[in-house]
Parts: C-alpha cells; sequence; structure tokens
C-alpha cells in the first residue's frame, strides 16, 4: 500500500462526517479546521538544523495538546499519555532491530496493539483520542530523535506515521459507534420487553 493513501481518505471522510452532521458549535469548527489545515500541509516540511519536522505533525500535536487541556483529569490523561509515547517508541525501536518479531504488516500490528492499550487506559471516545494523538506524536518524536543520534536521518512525521495514527482512529472510532448501538439495542430491548410486560398486565 503506498504510504499516505489511508492517511487521506480516511481524514477527509472523517472531515466530511464532522463538517455535515457534527451540531454548529465551536468544537466542529476546531475540528473540521484541524483536520483540513493537516490535509493541506501533510508534504510540507520544516528543516531545524539537521532535524525534519512535517508540518502536518506539528498541527496535530497542537490541537492534540489543545484537546487534551480542555479534558478533566490532567494529570491521569499525560501520565496515559506518556505510557502510550513510551509504547510506541519501543514497538518502532522493536521493529527495527528484530523486523521478524512482527507477526503482521507494521501498519496493522502497531495500530492493533496501541488501540489495545489505548482502551485499557480509557473510556471514553475524546479521552482515548487525545492520549492517542499526544502520545502517538510523542513516540514519533522520541524514536526519529534516537536514531538521528546514532546517525539515521529520518524526518519526524512520514506518511507511514499519518497511515498509522489514523488508522488507531478509525479503530477507536468504529468500536465507540459499536458501543453505543450496543446500549442502545439494549435499551430498545428493555423499553419493549417493559411495553409488552405492562399490556399483558
Amino acid at each position: 500500500m503506498v504510504s499516505g493513501i489511508f492517511f487521506y481518505w480516511t481524514s477527509w471522510i472523517i472531515w466530511v462526517l464532522i463538517t455535515f452532521f457534527m451540531k454548529k458549535t465551536k468544537k466542529r469548527l476546531f475540528f473540521a479546521c484541524w483536520i483540513l489545515l493537516s490535509i493541506s500541509f501533510s508534504r510540507f516540511y520544516i528543516t531545524l538544523e539537521s532535524y525534519s519536522i512535517s508540518v502536518a505533525f506539528l498541527i496535530i500535536l497542537g490541537g492534540s495538546i489543545i484537546l487534551l487541556i480542555k479534558l478533566p483529569n490532567l494529570m491521569y490523561h499525560l501520565i496515559s499519555s506518556y505510557t502510550i509515547t513510551i509504547g510506541y517508541a519501543a514497538i518502532l525501536m522493536w521493529e527495527k532491530n528484530a523486523p521478524v518479531w512482527m507477526i503482521l504488516p507494521r501498519h496493522i500490528q502497531i495500530p492493533l496493539i496501541l488501540t489495545l492499550t489505548i482502551i485499557l487506559l480509557e473510556k471514553s471516545l475524546y479521552g482515548r483520542l487525545s492520549i492517542c494523538l499526544l502520545g502517538v506524536c510523542g513516540g514519533e518524536m522520541i524514536y526519529s530523535l534516537t536514531l538521528f543520534g546514532y546517525g539515521f536521518q529520518e524526518s519526524i512525521g512520514e506518511m507511514h506515521f499519518f497511515d498509522s495514527l489514523f488508522f488507531i482512529i478509525v479503530i477507536l472510532a468504529i468500536l465507540d459507534i459499536l458501543h453505543n448501538g450496543k446500549n442502545k439495542l439494549f435499551l430498545f430491548m428493555e423499553n419493549y420487553k417493559g411495553l409488552v410486560r405492562w399490556r399483558n398486565e
């Protein structure tokens, strides 16, 4: 799969869903502008001394910080983000040193491992998204800077990074939809049973 294809497809789909289906609030405006800026600047890079950083990476990182600050229990979410940071960087190091242990393709195995960890750490969708975005961005920075220390030149925020990140976001969104659908179904069944019982009486 060509790097970046999944990122562009999913980000445009998410942008359309947010723009046309979310209620007209400041939150919708923030998310729509955030995603649109990430798409627009995904191919632009800033060079600081010998480091090359994606502009879209900085936009996502900045937005994730804003999203995290607005959540309650800030300290817990920061610790959770740090856990994801260390986990993501460790997986990338593991892949670099021993790729034979990667059972599935990287764009599938890495998101699955991180998604499972995020689900264990947080229950709400916004909380999961915030620790996911900040944690994965932090892990990408640590990984790239560590490689640079050993003489490897690798840009921070390449397209395969965005593919993995948005794969995690899609999985989290699907799980949240399924969870809400299950709750609504159980509520409907309970109401239906109550209605049938009332009519029988």
